[in-house]
């Protein structure tokens, strides 16, 4: 992949995040990647994503320990993907977190704001 230089996705690149499943890879203290599927990834604008932390798992965790993240989103048929270098902000129980959660069947998720630092292509 390529880095673009831009931190703004274009309606193309935000839309295969829209059609697509993200995965999320973030890592540890010691350095090692943790890797999943985040359905509830939404694109804010083009220098903002966001999605709801459920499980709390590993890739939270390394959050709230100073990861960064990266996404990937993919669309096989046309061998299309996009990725993106992100800085996470979480929201735990301020009034953005309730505001968002509060129409979804998730009431106890978390709300995590990625800041877009560098796309690739």
């Amino acid at each position: 992949m390529k880095k673009l230089n831009t931190n703004k996705l274009t309606d193309k690149q935000a839309d295969l995040f829209k059609k697509n499943l993200v995965y999320i890879a973030t890592v540890d203290e010691n350095g090692n990647p943790q890797v999943g599927p985040k359905g509830s990834m939404t694109v804010l604008d083009p220098s903002h994503m966001q999605y709801l932390e459920k499980t709390k798992g590993a890739a939270f965790e390394n959050i709230k320990n100073g990861s960064k993240v990266a996404l990937v989103a993919a669309d096989v048929p046309s061998h299309t993907a996009v990725q993106v270098l992100a800085t996470p902000h979480v929201h735990e129980d301020d009034e953005y977190a309730k505001k968002i959660v509060s129409g979804t069947d998730t009431p106890n998720a978390f709300v995590v704001v990625l800041d877009i630092d560098e796309i690739f292509e």
